[in-house]
C-alpha cells in the first residue's frame, strides 16, 4: 500500500513539473532557462513564524556551498513534503513562478508566499495543503486579506487559462473623456491616468511601461516611464507643441507580467536514489532574488486630440481701469478641479486652456482694495479669445484721530517740560545773584 501511494505521488510531482514546462501560461515554455540560483544549497529550520493566528509555519534558512547564509526565501512545495534538516539539495531547474511579493520584510514575505503557494496548488492541482478552516482564517485576518484577494484573482485566471476564451490579454480601455488638465505658462498636463485590468486574467497584470513622444511623469511630477500596477502617470505637452489650436496626445501603454524566479531543489542524485521525482526526494522551492518581466498584454494606443483656446484675465481698479498687482487668481474647471494659478502683476494674464467651461476666481485681493467682482464664469472656445475682468475698488484712508491727538499731547507735554525747565533755571540764577 505504501509503495502504491509513493508511485501515485511520484506521478503527481511529474505532472507538476511537466505542467510548469509546457503549460500555455508557463514562463518556462516561453523563456530560456535562467541561472540565478546556486547549484547546491543546504536548508535548516531556524524557528517558527506565525503572522496569522493559528497558522504557524517553519522559517527556513538557506546556506550556500561554503556555508554562507543566503538572503533567499525557501518554501515547501507541499505540506506532504518534508524539508530535510541540514540536507544538501541540488537544483533541478528554475523559472518565473507566479507568486506575488507580499512584504518587504523577508520573514513576512516567506510566510505569506508559503501560504499563497499552497493555496494556489490546491486550486490548480486539487491538493489539500490548506483546510477550509485555515482558508477562512486567512480570509478574515487583516494580514491575510491580501493573500485571499490575490487568490481570488488567481482562481479567475486559472479558470480562464482552461477555458475556450484563452487569447492574448488586454488592459481595460482608457476613457479619455474623464481626463482633466492642469495648465501653466509653459505646458498643459493631463490628470493622473491609471491603467487597469478587471478581466479574468487581471492576476498577471503587475506593472506597465509608457512610451510617448511627450513628457511622462508620475503623480508628483517626476520624470518616469515605468510604473507598478495601481500607480498613475501624466502626459505633459509644451505649449510650443500646440498646432492650429489643437494638441495631439499620444502614448503607448505596455502591460507587463513580472514575477520572481524560483528554483526547484531535490536531494542529489546517486546510485541509491535513482528517482529524482520521488516525493521523498523533493526538497524545496527557493526564491533566487531575481525577477523576470514579459510584455504579456496587447499594447494600448492612447491617441486623441484636444482643442484649446485663449483666455485673457484682467484684475483692475474699477475707477481707473488700471491693472492691479499682488492679487491671486485660480481657474477651476466644470468639475471643480484647479486648472491654473497665478499671482498678478500690473499686466493682463493670457492663458491657453482646453475648450470648455471655467470659473475664474480672485482668491486673494490686492492690498488696500475691496473686491467688487470676485469671480467670473467663462466659456473658452477655439474661435476667439475669451475675457474675464475682475474689478476692485480702492479703500478710502480714514485719518487715525487717536494717533493725531496722541501726537499733539506728546508735543504739548514736551513744550511744558521745556518751559518748566527754563523757569526753574531762571529762578535758580536769580537766587544765586541775591
Amino acid at each position: 500500500m505504501k509503495k502504491k501511494s509513493l508511485v501515485i505521488l511520484s506521478v503527481f510531482i511529474m505532472v507538476i513539473s511537466i505542467t510548469l514546462l509546457i503549460n500555455k501560461s508557463s514562463y518556462a515554455a516561453a523563456e530560456s532557462m535562467t541561472n540565478y540560483c546556486p547549484e547546491k544549497v543546504t536548508l535548516k529550520q531556524t524557528n517558527t513564524l506565525e503572522f496569522i493566528e493559528g497558522l504557524p509555519l517553519a522559517n527556513i534558512e538557506v546556506t550556500g556551498a561554503n556555508g554562507e547564509t543566503l538572503n533567499n526565501i525557501a518554501i515547501q512545495p507541499s505540506k506532504d513534503i518534508e524539508i530535510p534538516e541540514n540536507q544538501v539539495l541540488e537544483k533541478d531547474f528554475e523559472y518565473p513562478q507566479e507568486i506575488p511579493k507580499f512584504s518587504d520584510n523577508k520573514e513576512e514575505n516567506s510566510y505569506y508566499s508559503q501560504l499563497f503557494s499552497w493555496w494556489m496548488d490546491d486550486i490548480y492541482f486539487q491538493s489539500n495543503n490548506l483546510t477550509e478552516e485555515e482558508k477562512e482564517l486567512i480570509k478574515n485576518s487583516p494580514n491575510g486579506k491580501k493573500i485571499a484577494e490575490k487568490i481570488e484573482e488567481y482562481e479567475r485566471y486559472s479558470n480562464w487559462q482552461n477555458s475556450d476564451d484563452y487569447s492574448t490579454p488586454v488592459l481595460d480601455d482608457i476613457n479619455t473623456d474623464n481626463i482633466t488638465y492642469y495648465v501653466t505658462d509653459d505646458y498643459i498636463e493631463t490628470s493622473l491616468i491609471i491603467p487597469d485590468c478587471t478581466k479574468d486574467y487581471s492576476y498577471i497584470f503587475t506593472d506597465y511601461q509608457v512610451v510617448s513622444p511627450m513628457i511622462v511623469t508620475d503623480e508628483y511630477g517626476n520624470l518616469k516611464t515605468e510604473f507598478q500596477r495601481g500607480e498613475g502617470f501624466k502626459l505633459r505637452v509644451p505649449l510650443s507643441e500646440v498646432k492650429n489650436g489643437t494638441i495631439n496626445f499620444q502614448a503607448q501603454i505596455i502591460g507587463n507580467s513580472t514575477f520572481d524566479i524560483w528554483a526547484q531543489y531535490y536531494v542529489p542524485y546517486n546510485e541509491n536514489n535513482k528517482s529524482r521525482i520521488a516525493v521523498k526526494n523533493v526538497g524545496a522551492l527557493i526564491n533566487c532574488g531575481e525577477s523576470s518581466t514579459r510584455a504579456m498584454f496587447e499594447t494600448i494606443e492612447l491617441n486623441y486630440t484636444e482643442q484649446v483656446g485663449n483666455l485673457t484675465i484682467k484684475v483692475i481698479d474699477a475707477a481707473t481701469k488700471e491693472n492691479l498687482s499682488n492679487a491671486e487668481i485660480a481657474i477651476y474647471d466644470s468639475l471643480g478641479n484647479i486648472v491654473y494659478r497665478i499671482s498678478t502683476t500690473n499686466s493682463e494674464i493670457n492663458v491657453t486652456l482646453p475648450i470648455g467651461d471655467y470659473t475664474v476666481k480672485q482668491t486673494v485681493t490686492p492690498p488696500n482694495y475691496q473686491p467688487i467682482v470676485v469671480q467670473k464664469r467663462v466659456s473658452v472656445t477655439g474661435n476667439e479669445t475669451t475675457e474675464a475682468i475682475l474689478e476692485n475698488i480702492q479703500l478710502i484712508e480714514v485719518p487715525d484721530l487717536g494717533q493725531r491727538v496722541k501726537g499733539i499731547l506728546t508735543m504739548i507735554g514736551g513744550i511744558v517740560l521745556i518751559l518748566g525747565g527754563t523757569i526753574i533755571g531762571l529762578n535758580l540764577r536769580k537766587n544765586k545773584k541775591k
